[in-house]
C-alpha cells in the first residue's frame, strides 16, 4: 500500500515536470510576442510617394495613412507616382523599413 501511494503522489508531479520541460522551447522557434507581431509585419503597401512638410519622402496609402520611409534615396525616384513598397511595417510609429519600391501595376479595365 505504501508503494502504490508513493507512485500515486509522484506520477502527477513527474507529468507536470515533463509538461514544463516541453514548454521551454529549446529550439527558439516560439512565435513572436503578441505586441511584437502586431507592431511589425512584412508586407507590401500600395500608395503614392509624396514629399512631406518636413521634406521627407513618405508613402500615403489608399486609406490615407502616411508612412515614413527609411530609404529616402529610392523613394525620391518615385515622387508623385503610385508605387508598391515592400518591407517591414512598424505600425507603432508608421514607418516602413523598405526592402523594395516599384511602380504599381495598373489592373486591366
Amino acid at each position: 500500500m505504501k508503494h502504490s501511494l508513493r507512485a500515486t503522489l509522484l506520477l502527477p508531479l513527474a507529468l507536470t515536470g515533463s509538461m514544463l520541460i516541453a514548454q521551454d522551447d529549446p529550439d527558439g522557434k516560439r512565435p513572436p510576442e503578441k505586441g511584437q507581431a502586431e507592431q511589425n509585419s512584412q508586407r507590401a503597401s500600395v500608395g503614392k510617394i509624396v514629399k512631406s512638410s518636413d521634406s521627407k519622402y513618405v508613402l500615403v496609402d489608399v486609406a490615407g495613412t502616411t508612412y515614413q520611409l527609411d530609404d529616402q534615396t529610392t523613394a525620391k525616384k518615385f515622387v508623385g507616382k503610385i508605387v508598391k513598397v515592400s518591407g517591414t511595417v512598424d505600425e507603432g510609429n508608421h514607418t516602413i523599413h523598405v526592402t523594395d519600391i516599384m511602380p504599381a501595376v495598373e489592373q486591366a479595365r
